[in-house]
């Protein structure tokens, strides 16, 4: 993972090393993996995992290289969220888990353009069920 992010990494490739750091940042922290990349219709959802609380934690994972198109914690909009939250509703009915308590988070992966270590920014609770927001003022 200590890979310079390559120049023309194509759209997947990177999304892809944004989640495993994504995922290694907070397995670090206590949360356990439920289920990567859940698909239904044309939607996704990165990361579902448990907290250290046992809270159910739907996870957005924007990555990119540092300075390019704003901060990846940035680029998630009203449609996004809307679609989020409704992938969550079709994962907990489809998984029996609507009885738990859960969240969204978010968390931005900023690759340094000249390689080392990426900068992982981890926001829970990021929006509420609404599509407010909880992403500090810009």
């Amino acid at each position: 993972m200590n890979d310079p992010f390559p120049i023309f990494e194509n759209h997947c490739r990177a999304g892809r090393r944004g989640e495993d750091h994504a995922l290694a940042f907070l397995a670090a922290r206590g949360f356990r993996l439920l289920h990567r990349n859940y698909r239904h219709g044309r939607g996704e959802i990165d990361l579902i995992m448990e907290d250290p609380d046992r809270v159910l934690v739907f996870i957005e994972v924007k990555a990119n290289r540092a300075h390019r198109s704003g901060r990846p914690l940035e680029r998630i909009d009203g449609r996004k969220i809307a679609r989020l939250q409704r992938l969550a509703q079709r994962y907990c009915w489809q998984c029996g888990q609507s009885d738990r308590d859960m969240r969204f988070d978010v968390v931005g992966v900023e690759f340094p353009a000249a390689g080392g270590e990426p900068r992982v920014e981890h926001i829970a609770n990021a929006f509420l069920p609404n599509g407010a927001a909880y992403f500090p003022s810009r």
